[in-house]
């Protein structure tokens, strides 16, 4: 428990820093802003470009990875969907924010580093192999599924490739997956210059992120829609990872420490891209951004106690 301590209390320091140098005008929010750009599209591409690059072969399958965690996903979603008919907080385009809540979680800022300071640089692959399909998935699910249930026959599956095309192309995750992945085919390996410039940089990732989360919090309000804000964070932060470890155990075969990547990321709160979701088409946004907010400290707890589970290897 002590090792737990030591990994869960200086995560959510940082963030706690990150809080209070936002509340005392410290780092204004486009200093915010700035520093999350850096951790998004250098310090973590940064890291997965070098890991693809030195990583060693594996025999697990990245298809396994993504049924498990993306099936325990969908489950959530159609879960969200189906309650939100009977939440008036969530009860807007056919509950297409309140899913986008359940299901989008704060990998990048939260679960990346928190998933590296406890189990090292060695997690890389799932780690990678995750983010680099959750962000575009998610987006192109939730507006489809928005769009559907407004029945708007403005809809263009033309218009939704073409933002799809161009998330990807702009992702600094994907793209550092891609650029790590054609470099690997080469042969070169890394020169000690570049390579020890990419471990700066993915040493650099984890205190960066949780401070722009810590930042980025400070924005968020949990004012109004109690019931709803409390039923997206059971759904994400509970009914999620649960689906996520059935199917992970008992549908799939994935190496023991895929399974604790795939649980621990799952069990990340709501992440600032649902809130943008909501926020972008005004529906559900207090209790998507309340969320956020209440999940992100409450994670506190969820995490340490899910990480001793698979220390004790009950997970």
């Amino acid at each position: 428990m002590n090792a737990i301590l030591t990994t869960v209390l200086p995560v959510f320091g940082m963030i706690v820093l990150g809080y209070v140098l936002a509340r005392l005008k410290v780092i204004d929010a486009a200093a915010g802003r700035g520093i999350s750009l850096f951790v998004f599209n250098v310090a973590i591409p940064a890291f997965l470009f070098r890991t693809v690059v030195l990583m060693s072969d594996t025999n697990a399958a990245p298809w396994a990875l993504w049924v498990a965690f993306f099936g325990g996903l969908a489950i959530a979603w159609i879960a969200a969907a189906v309650i939100s008919r009977y939440v008036e907080s969530l009860d807007y385009s056919g509950g297409a924010a309140a899913s986008m809540a359940t299901g989008f979680g704060n990998l990048a800022l939260l679960g990346t580093p928190l998933a590296l300071a406890h189990f090292g640089q060695g997690i890389g692959v799932p780690l990678g192999l995750i983010l680099s399909i959750h962000a575009p998935v998610l987006w192109s699910a939730a507006t489809l599924h928005r769009e559907v249930a407004r029945h708007s026959g403005s809809f263009s599956p033309v218009k939704l490739g073409r933002e799809l095309f161009w998330m990807m192309a702009t992702n600094g995750i994907i793209l550092g997956l891609i650029a790590g992945a054609l470099w690997r085919t080469t042969g070169l390996g890394l020169n000690e210059i570049p390579d020890r410039m990419l471990e700066m940089l993915s040493d650099a990732s984890v205190p960066t992120a949780l401070v722009a989360l810590g930042v980025s919090l400070a924005g968020y309000s949990l004012r109004g829609s109690w019931n709803g804000m409390f039923i997206l964070i059971a759904l994400k932060m509970l009914l999620m990872p649960v689906c996520v470890y059935l199917i992970a155990r008992y549908a799939v075969t994935l190496p023991p420490m895929w399974i604790k990547v795939a649980v621990l990321l799952a069990a990340m709160p709501t992440g600032a891209n649902a809130f943008l979701f909501a926020q972008r088409n005004d529906e559900a946004v207090p209790a998507v951004s309340g969320a956020v907010a209440l999940g992100t400290g409450l994670a506190a707890i969820t995490s340490a106690l899910l990480l001793w589970l698979m220390d004790i290897n009950w997970i």
